[in-house]
């Protein structure tokens, strides 16, 4: 059984973190080839960061808890548990990878949307990408033999939450 979703924690790490990491580099950088060595400034930029980093990251969470109900989805070999309910291969109408640009703060988001042929329609976040910009959950299904068949890409929405809504 494999978990197709991030938490919420590694979503926003690896969509804010970089610009944290950054900026502590950078002031450490500074720290040491600088010839004043006060370690104030670099304690209060490390504060700094790890502020901005829980105040984006929790106004980020709100914004999509409010808008959006994600689901919990794990693949196991004959198909998908989905908020802890089962649902055979055969039960899976389609799964689409759907890249939405104005939903949190500007930045693209990309989720997966799962539908069911009983006219369920579910949503989770996608991993992060790698270096080559497709997604680890339909890499991981297109290899799948039940689920290689049921996977698609639908094209960039800029409706925000709105594209979600049917």
């Amino acid at each position: 059984m494999k978990k197709l979703n991030p938490g919420y924690f590694e979503f926003f790490f690896f969509r804010y973190g970089f610009i944290v990491i950054f900026i502590q580099i950078v002031s450490i950088s500074l720290y040491f080839f600088t010839e004043e060595k006060d370690p104030f400034n670099l304690a209060c930029s490390a504060i700094l960061c790890l502020l901005f980093l829980v105040f984006v990251c929790s106004s980020d969470y709100w914004i999509l808890k409010k808008n959006l109900s994600l689901a919990n989805v794990f693949l196991t070999d004959n198909g998908l548990i989905i908020n802890e309910t089962p649902y055979p291969a055969e039960q899976i109408k389609e799964v689409a990878f759907m890249p939405v640009r104005h939903a949190l703060n500007k930045f693209p988001a990309y989720f997966i949307e799962i539908t069911t042929h009983d006219g369920a329609v579910f949503y989770f976040l996608e991993k992060s990408m790698g270096w080559d910009f497709e997604s680890p959950t339909l890499k991981l299904l297109n290899k799948h033999p039940l689920f290689s068949s049921k996977t698609k890409e639908k094209s960039e929405s800029s409706e925000g939450f709105s594209a979600f809504k049917k």
